[in-house]
This record gives structure tokens, sequence and C-alpha cells, in this order.
């Protein structure tokens, strides 16, 4: 096979893709997919300011989940991972206590790298309790005295009035900033969006961490409620989900790689749909494998700006995927 052959193979089967769903061909005429070849490797990996922050972070963070969750990937395994994802330019690494052996991965592999790297992580929790314990364990499993930033993991799932109480793990959490161990404050979530804007207004958070993508958008639609939120208050923006999460749905992650929800002549356009977002500092995506880590790299690195033509092409093709995925990820409100 020439060069030239294989760098049409994925243009090919977007085109096959793209006819499938009634759509996408003009969209694909000027797209110029990038080839994820060694070529890039070289290239720098771009940086961006995390809103309120004001900490530089490189546009692709490295999840965690399905690594840390997946039965497949030993503790030394995700450790590969982290350190090859800094050797590739990526800063900013997020993680969460019920990853699975993600923390304990991520703690091997800092060591004296720690103070390079943005460490973020989450606390499932309503009560100071809960949050407190589930901190306490990260730090441990993390083999550090501080986080650069702790989400309120999975807004969709607590019990607002109590998590936003006085007694409350938000509050927790604001006060273990006040103490020095926590860096900066998020929120992260997937469903429920109304949930997000209050607590935004508030001025309480630093950062939020919400689900997007161009089939999302028209199920969920964080970007257009949550997102210009966030910038009018100078919150931070990392974007997940990018690729519509795990095939399957979250229990998938455990057991062989399951693949992301969208077929793969699509990635490309998703990161380049995310990284456009006016607003979105970071995407949060989590490889299984090495290989899936450097592609990502490489698609961060090749970013170009859609087209406004493309950018409608690519709406069209998401409403007729977002009519067949549903919610996903649980309620839209």
């Amino acid at each position: 096979m020439t060069t030239h052959d294989s760098r049409e193979l994925p243009r090919r089967r977007f085109l096959q893709g793209a006819g499938a769903l009634g759509g996408g061909l003009l969209l694909l005429e000027r797209a110029g997919l990038a080839v994820a070849d060694d070529s890039t490797d070289t290239l720098p990996m771009p940086q961006r300011i995390l809103g309120k922050t004001n900490q530089k972070v490189s546009a692709l963070a490295l999840g965690t989940w399905p690594c840390g969750r997946s039965d497949t990937v030993d503790t030394n395994a995700v450790a590969a991972i982290v350190n090859e994802a800094i050797e590739l330019g990526i800063n900013l690494i997020d993680t969460a206590h019920n990853y699975g052996n993600a923390e304990e991965g991520i703690g091997r592999a800092l060591g004296g790298k720690r103070k390079n790297v943005f460490l973020t992580t989450k606390v499932w929790a309503d009560s100071v309790e809960q949050a407190q314990a589930s901190l306490d364990e990260s730090l441990r499993a993390l083999k550090t005295d501080y986080l650069d930033l702790v989400y309120l993991h999975s807004m969709g799932d607590r019990d607002v009035e109590q998590a936003g109480g006085d007694d409350g793990a938000l509050t927790y959490l604001l006060k273990q900033k006040d103490a020095g161990k926590i860096r900066f404050v998020g929120l992260s979530g997937h469903s429920k969006v109304a949930r997000f804007v209050p607590i935004i207004e508030s001025g309480q958070i630093d950062v939020v961490m919400v689900a997007m993508n161009f089939v999302d958008r028209h199920i969920y639609g964080f970007e257009d409620t949550v997102l210009p939120a966030a910038r009018k208050h100078n919150v931070g923006v990392a974007c997940m989900k990018v690729f519509g999460g795990i095939r399957g749905g979250f229990g998938a992650a455990v057991g062989p790689n399951p693949g992301p929800q969208m077929d793969s002549q699509w990635l490309e356009l998703a990161v380049r749909y995310a990284m456009g977002l006016p607003g979105v500092a970071t995407l949060v995506i989590g490889p299984h494998t090495l290989d899936q880590l450097r592609a990502n790299v490489r698609m961060v690195k090749n970013y170009q700006p859609l087209t406004d033509e493309q950018q409608a092409e690519l709406q069209t093709v998401g409403r007729q995927l977002a009519a067949q995925w549903g919610e996903h990820y649980g309620p839209v409100a």
C-alpha cells in the first residue's frame, strides 16, 4: 500500500459513515483529516489558560477513568500511560478516588515530576464526612500533600441541598482551599444541566468539567447553558466525553477495551469541534492504551478549526446520532 493510499483510507471510511447518516459529504471534502503518523510527534502541545485559575494547561488532559477502571490494565500500566502522557506534553492529569487503580498508578508515576503537573481529582460525596474520607484517600494514593484542583463529582448524582449546605461536601472543599490543601475547586457532571449555572454564578468555584461533543449538544446542551455562564464569570472549562464516553455506558469500562461511543470516523472531527468551543481550555480524554493516548495527542497537535460550513454539516450529523443515543448519561433535567 502506498502512503497516498494509506492516507485515503480514513477519508473513505468517513465518507461511508457520513453517507449512512445521509450527510457529511461536503464536510469531508473540506475537512482535511489529519494523518495519525509519527510526523506530528515533534509538534508542541498547545496550551491554554484555565479561566480564573490563570494556570496554563495542555489542550489535551489525561483522563484516567478508562485505564483505571479496566481489569485488563494494572497499576504499572497506568503509570506507563501517565509517564508517556507527560513526555508527550500533557501537564494536566485528571482522576478520581473511584477510578479503580488510577490514583495508585498516578502516584507511582509522578515522583519528582509532581510540581510539573496540574493534578486534579474528585470527591463523590454529599456530606463533609464522605468528602473528607475521599480526599484523604486520594492524597494518600497520589502520594502528594496538595491537589491543584478537586471537583465535586457528578452533580447529576448529588443531593444538592446537602452537598451545597453549610455541612456539605462543597463547603468542605472550599475550606480545604482556604487551608491550602486544595488550590482550586470545581464541579463535574454529565446530566441535570440546570444544577450548574447557579453555582457558577455564586462565584464559589474556579472550574467546571462537563460533557460536550457534537452529538450530546443536541441532548444535554451544556454548550448553550453552562458554557456561556462559565465564560461570563471566567470559570475555567474542561471538556469531557469528547467522543461520547465509552461504548456500552459507564459499566463497560471494566473488561476488554470497548472503544468510544463514537465510531472511529468521527473522532478527529469531535476533537476539532470541542477545541473550537469558545472558552474551553482543555479536553479530558481517557485512553485504555498507549496507542490510544498517542492518537489523541496527534489529533490535538494537528488541530485545525472547522469552517462554518463544516460546523453546520457536523451539527446535522450530530442531530441524527443524538436521536440514536438518547439520554445515555442520565436525565437532562
